[in-house]
């Protein structure tokens, strides 16, 4: 058992969760922290968060209601499947494109355009290609390379499958005393989120079948009992923080996250790929 699990473990039981303590336990999912650093730190790697990505010369630069997209991250799977062997790609480059004008936060189904996240093989030509968009305040992102640690993550406080679990209003007081402050913020590659405004993947499955969560009508909707269980299907594929060296700022110090479902990522179906953007 990793180190950081047994530690879990053994809180989770000082605390009076030892009923609980099988169940949180198999939850923790590993996943790749992301740090990022000077381009000039890592002048080989291709991943990077902002700056210009590199495209094949026949990308269509994707757009939202007319407006191009920002580029936000390229991942250079090869860098990262050491860490994290078998649930991506093991090569090639993974890229990720936002709306510009930051107008879409995940909630309406048809803001489904507004991402993008796009796999380059490995044997695809590709060339760094500036940014359409002239805007500084959304777009001059400073290129910033990426460095990768892989660690253990722990199922958050306000998490659809934590809620699975039933714990009582005093279990989940003492749930969130066990986690202290190991659910942070912070760019990360899989694992689990680090939520703002709480549970993100009831959000993704209704959104994702139509159901617009803003009002809050897609809740009380008849179809999302039928559809709740699927919530649990959800998977956190990347989330992007705030970062002031790369002069990202989302909303207001809050992060973007990219979710798919457990089938879509093992069968490379990134066009399903949901956004949320939350913040304080």
């Amino acid at each position: 058992m990793d180190d950081a699990v047994q530690e879990y473990s053994r809180r989770l039981v000082e605390a009076g969760l030892g009923r609980h303590e099988p169940a949180l336990v198999g939850l923790a999912r590993a996943g790749v922290r992301i740090e990022s650093y000077p381009v000039d730190a890592h002048p080989g790697s291709r991943s990077r968060l902002g700056g210009d990505p590199h495209l094949p010369v026949d990308f269509v630069w994707p757009s939202f209601g007319g407006v191009p997209h920002s580029f936000i991250a390229q991942i250079d799977l090869a860098d990262v499947h050491p860490l994290i062997p078998g649930v991506l790609p093991a090569s090639g480059l993974l890229s990720f494109f936002y709306d510009s004008a930051q107008r879409v936060w995940g909630f309406d189904p048809a803001d489904a355009a507004a991402s993008r996240v796009v796999h380059f093989p490995p044997d695809v030509e590709l060339h760094s290609r500036r940014s359409p968009v002239d805007h500084p305040r959304y777009v001059g992102f400073e290129s910033r390379s990426l460095r990768f640690e892989r660690d253990v993550t722990f199922c958050p406080y306000e998490s659809f499958e934590l809620e699975l679990l039933g714990l009582s209003r005093d279990e989940l007081d003492s749930y969130a005393d066990v986690l202290g402050d190991a659910v942070l913020g912070g760019h990360r590659l899989l694992g689990h989120a680090s939520p703002i405004q709480g549970d993100m993947q009831l959000e993704c499955q209704l959104v994702s079948n139509g159901l617009n969560c803003g009002d809050g009508s897609g809740y009380r909707d008849a179809r999302a009992g039928a559809l709740r269980p699927g919530a649990a299907d959800w998977r956190l594929l990347l989330q992007v923080d705030t970062d002031d060296a790369a002069r990202m700022m989302w909303g207001d110090c809050g992060m973007l996250y990219w979710w798919m479902r457990d089938d879509d990522i093992r069968d490379a179906r990134w066009d399903r790929a949901h956004l949320i953007l939350q913040c304080c």
